[in-house]
């Protein structure tokens, strides 16, 4: 009887245990919303940051897949130049890669230490064999021991290199241990920025960077692969550099250089990736014979984010050379096909999304969400851009009050899913072609009861994806420009504009040309009136730049969204910014006023409307605190916007979308704020 009461108990506990993991919370107050898909899958992700980039692989977890180790360069101060392993755990039954929550690998010195080597790359001595790291400059090489634990470096060595006078990104490799060969990547030196674009006051030097003809006035830097090879106990160069491409013009704007081999399948050389998501094979030998990697229709493939930085390594079975590659946006995994009989370049198939188990659901980088119902079931979706200028939907598979939102599905538009990046003319320069930066705004724009989008980005105009389907199955048409005298509607780039129905007519607010808040009114699906810049109730109009910061791409920024947040009757409004955006003014302004103090907020700002919703007049604003304390979201724009998810017996609720892109959510009972004059309320 013993025996069988401790069976049953045990059986008891193991189904709570089970019944609270299918149950779990995905919405607290000042976290992220955790993913509600089964076992809380969602794309792998490393903490607060908007950009990953793998390093390298070691057989540590499994011999089936590899653990995966993953550098932070930029992000909140947590987790920049943090190194990660994530460990392999299973395979989806779709094909799709799981891992487990990634571990911090303790480095070889401290995180802000000056001088070290900033290009690094991992290597592992055969499946089962050691782990090395090597850190390399123009000067130096350092090589540290991984510990079999997979947690930190237990030896690090240090030697001289030359020959090279910039390390864009390097890979080794050795066939005995001893001998390293290592490729690099390194540039043609251009100046990518017109020399009088530069230099200490912004606004003396606020040139375009392109010309009168739309052309760029800088130069577009490119890079070529080098081979040398060294001596890892004598610590000696054994090979002198020499270059592996026909010159260094091999791959504009090259991000990382790997080794590929499966001499079974004819695949023996070098892939170089770019910044913008090119690939490039280029065969071991010195060879004129150079070209793009192939996806499995023989077209060409290129990776769909920017920054792309990749590893590679062997299949379980030996057959296979697959890639893992990351950037901003999730890490995307890479089967080896074969080689391409047609042009005799390698084939991969089409990237599949690396998962994480108990995860934080994710939307891409730079996410700008929306609260809605898109698929008229009664119950809040959300529907987000992120900096790849895609569309997101992320269906809810619960309540209102307890959401479980599944994992991203792409929205079409015209039948394709939607992309929508600037291309060669955009603020910041040609390089920055992949960055679509989607703002989008949901909402019933004509009145027929049905959702549409209007959106903005990197191309600073503003687009209408009209619904032509039904509640339950939305279909947009293709994006349409919205103009206000038969001109483009035009403003400062990557803004979500505010869009409410106020007394009977559709109220459209953007920043304008001169980064102030301005007001439209609809005419009819693809135009708008002018109805003039708000202000404040003192008649100054709301401006979003600061005096000491106006060049190119500061400015705009903006995300704003329309809200009765105290309850009054009269829309107010939220905007989200930069922490170098000041509003009202750019002498006297949130958030930047207190950034300059070291106050670092959320940057999230409310005006309150001072005067009716027929006529705006508005407060200076307010910063939003968590409990009375800052709450630091990363330097790039938050999201924020209006929401009834959870209990909303306390007014409205909020979420904000941050660089990482993950969705933080707030109980309105828990947002408090903080004006301009002060530093920090406690």
């Amino acid at each position: 009887m013993k025996l069988l009461a401790k069976l049953t108990l045990m059986c008891c506990l193991a189904l709570a245990t089970l019944t609270s993991a299918a149950s779990a919370q995905t919405l607290v107050s000042g976290k992220p919303i955790k993913s509600g898909e089964k076992e809380g899958l969602s794309p792998l992700w490393f903490g607060m940051t908007y950009s990953n980039q793998p390093r390298g692989y070691a057989y540590i977890s499994s011999q089936e897949y590899p653990d995966i180790f993953v550098w932070i360069a930029s992000g909140s101060p947590e987790v920049r130049n943090c190194l990660f392993r994530s460990p392999f755990e299973s395979v989806a039954e779709d094909g799709s890669l799981i891992y487990g929550e990634p571990v911090e690998v303790v480095m070889p010195w401290e995180k802000k230490a000056k001088g070290k080597p900033s290009s690094m790359t991992i290597w592992q001595d055969g499946k089962k064999g050691a782990t090395y790291a090597f850190w390399m400059n123009a000067k130096k090489c350092i090589v540290g021991k991984l510990h079999r634990s997979g947690n930190y470096f237990e030896s690090v060595e240090e030697f001289a290199v030359n020959g090279t006078a910039a390390v864009a990104g390097f890979e080794v490799w050795s066939k005995d241990g001893q001998i390293i060969d290592c490729a690099i990547l390194s540039g043609d030196k251009v100046s990518y920025r017109p020399a009088d674009t530069e230099g200490k006051d912004p606004v003396a030097n606020a040139v375009s960077y392109y010309d009168g003809a739309s052309i760029y006035r800088g130069e577009l830097p490119y890079d070529g692969v080098y081979h040398t090879a060294f001596d890892l106990r004598s610590k000696t160069i054994v090979e002198d550099y020499e270059l592996v491409t026909p010159d260094n013009k091999t791959m504009l704007s090259g991000s990382k250089v790997i080794r590929v081999e499966n001499k079974k399948k004819g695949l023996d050389g070098y892939i170089v990736t770019s910044s913008l998501g090119s690939m490039k094979y280029v065969p071991a030998r010195k060879s004129e014979n150079y070209d793009h990697v192939r996806g499995e229709d023989g077209n060409v493939l290129n990776h769909p984010t920017f920054g792309a930085r990749a590893m590679s390594f062997p299949s379980a079975d030996g057959t296979r050379c697959d890639m893992i590659i990351g950037g901003e946006g999730a890490v995307y995994h890479y089967r080896f096909l074969g080689m391409d009989k047609q042009s005799g370049m390698p084939r991969y198939s089409e990237p599949k999304v690396v998962l994480q188990r108990n995860a934080d659901l994710f939307s891409g980088s730079l996410t700008v969400p929306n609260v809605v119902d898109w698929d008229g079931d009664g119950v809040l979706d959300i529907v987000s851009g992120n900096s790849e200028g895609r569309l997101l939907f992320f269906k809810n598979n619960g309540t209102n009050r307890e959401p479980k939102f599944l994992m991203s599905e792409r929205i079409c538009a015209a039948g394709e899913p939607i992309c929508i990046r600037p291309g060669y003319h955009v603020v910041q320069g040609p390089l920055e072609a992949s960055w679509g930066y989607l703002c989008p705004t949901v909402v019933d724009w004509n009145g027929d009861g049905l959702l549409d989008v209007i959106v903005s980005g990197s191309k600073a105009k503003y687009e209408l994806m009209l619904n032509e389907g039904t509640a339950t199955e939305p279909k947009l048409a293709a994006p349409r420009v919205i103009s206000c005298d038969n001109l483009e509607l035009w403003g400062t780039w990557r803004v979500r504009p505010a869009i409410a129905n106020i007394n009977g007519k559709m109220a459209m607010v953007i920043m304008d040309d001169d980064n102030e808040l301005h007001l439209y009114h609809r005419v009819d699906n693809y135009n708008v009136a002018d109805a003039g810049k708000l202000r404040l109730k003192n008649g100054q109009y709301i401006s979003g730049h600061n005096k000491n910061n106006e060049r190119y791409g500061q400015k705009g920024r903006g995300k704003l969204a329309f809200v009765d947040w105290d309850g009054d009757g009269n829309l107010d409004l939220l905007v989200g910014s930069v922490k170098r955006s000041s509003y009202p003014s750019p002498e006297r302004g949130l958030p930047f006023s207190r950034f300059k103090r070291k106050a670092y907020g959320m940057q999230v700002m409310l005006f309150r409307n001072a005067g009716s919703n027929k006529n705006m007049k508005f407060e200076e604003p307010v910063q939003l605190q968590f409990r009375g304390e800052d709450f630091y979201l990363g330097a790039h724009s938050n999201a924020p916007f209006p929401c009834m998810l959870g209990d909303t017996s306390g007014g409205v609720n909020l979420l904000v979308g941050c660089e990482s892109g993950k969705f933080f959510f707030f109980e309105h009972k828990d947002v408090t704020t903080v004006s301009i004059d002060e530093v920090k309320s406690k």
